[in-house]
């Protein structure tokens, strides 16, 4: 494996996170690495430095190359206004090292690798289509984006030159090229009927208004603007890879061809259903199986879902077994995520006046309590009290 994903991230000061080895033991193959851990333990930044190293590396530089930069930087404009900054960008990229599976940094500045950072709370803000534009300017445009949103927001406008240049390539005959842009947006179709689970979806182009109508197998039409925020949120992803995997395939013109790289997503169940937490990180891992995934999350379904990973928890400091996988989400919640028990405050409540009632043999108690919480206790838990009702009754009458 000739490019050079992550198989350690040493932290020596991260907000709350300090002297960590994440995992323990370097990584002896591809593995994707799965941050968790409470509020306040150094998720976020951890990313944010990880993110601060690896845009260094994409612009050839080492870290310490970059350090030095910086250094020559602030020597040399020491009353400048933007000093202060230059200064938190040098302490930043001490605060963690980052370790990889070969020496082949300079992979990194190359236009085949995916290197992207999604932020929490993210959604789509699709920026209108008024024309086509020339695809060479649009590609250059394209490339200078450094932001994730600001790509994403470009989507749109890419899938109409697509669609233009594909009514071109038929008046010209170039097959090859109809057969691609065919190939991209049999993809797009195929993620969207995963993300909105939905297997009758179809896509389709609006010429007149430069517009893309979802069409639901209920005949809803929606656009990529109006979706909701969790489906929004998932697709946020899901667009820039596509977008950059897209151009890197076409620069190879080998549309087979599997980009590596790595991404950063920060709290992926953002919006999300809980269905649809468990399936974003297998979906696109599929999607994009050349691509090194480091998530921070608090979500049980997330660290859960995908088999190819380390899961570090901050708070703790210990990387989590591999029985996480085969765990159940109650379970994760209790052993893993610190909550007392798998119930919620009213069920502790319940269960707190059933073990009294029990342990009293107080019928009087018991029915009470049907009674009482008729409307929060599940239909087993209901089962169980009236069950033991009949067992405090009979020994009763013995």
């Amino acid at each position: 494996m000739n490019f050079p994903y992550i198989n350690q991230i040493i932290v020596h000061s991260c907000y709350t996170s300090k002297g960590l080895n994440i995992p323990k033991k370097p990584l002896e193959k591809f593995k994707h690495i799965i941050l968790t851990g409470k509020n306040g333990s150094g998720k976020t930044t951890i990313l944010n430095r990880i993110a601060h190293v690896l845009k260094y590396l994409q612009d050839g530089k080492t870290k310490e190359q970059a350090i030095r930069t910086l250094e020559s930087i602030i020597n040399a404009n020491e009353k400048h206004h933007d000093r202060n900054l230059w200064e938190q960008s040098k302490s930043e990229l001490k605060d963690i090292d980052l370790y990889f599976l070969n020496n082949n940094l300079g992979s990194f500045s190359e236009t085949s690798c995916i290197i992207s950072f999604f932020k929490a709370h993210r959604r789509i803000e699709l920026e209108d289509v008024k024309t086509v534009s020339k695809e060479d300017v649009f590609l250059i445009n394209l490339k200078k984006q450094d932001n994730a949103d600001d790509l994403t927001k470009l989507f749109k406008q890419y899938l109409v030159n697509k669609k233009i240049y594909e009514a071109f390539d038929f008046m010209n005959n170039k097959n090859s090229n109809i057969n691609q842009s065919k190939v991209f947006f049999d993809k797009l179709k195929e993620i969207l009927r995963n993300i909105l689970e939905d297997k009758k979806l179809e896509l389709i182009f609006v010429q007149e208004s430069f517009e893309f109508n979802i069409i639901l197998s209920d005949k809803r039409e929606i656009t990529f603007n109006n979706l909701p925020e969790g489906f929004s949120a998932f697709l946020s992803v899901v667009m820039d890879l596509l977008i950059k995997a897209d151009l890197i395939r076409k620069e190879k013109n080998d549309f087979e061809y599997q980009p590596s790289g790595i991404v950063l997503i920060d709290e992926p169940e953002t919006h999300l259903h809980l269905s649809m937490q468990y399936n974003m990180l297998p979906l696109v891992s599929s999607l994009f199986p050349g691509i090194q995934f480091i998530v921070a999350t608090h979500s049980p379904a997330v660290i859960s879902s995908l088999e190819n990973a380390i899961v570090y928890d901050l708070t703790s400091k210990t990387e989590v077994a591999d029985w996480i996988l085969g765990s159940s989400f109650s379970e994760l919640m209790v052993s893993h995520f610190g909550l007392e028990n798998e119930y919620s405050p009213v069920a502790d409540k319940i269960l707190e006046e059933v073990n009294i009632a029990a342990k009293n043999k107080d019928i009087t108690a018991l029915r009470t309590v049907l009674v009482k919480y008729e409307a929060f206790l599940t239909p087993a838990l209901k089962l169980d009290i009236e069950c033991l009702l009949i067992k405090i009754k009979n020994s009763n009458n013995d």
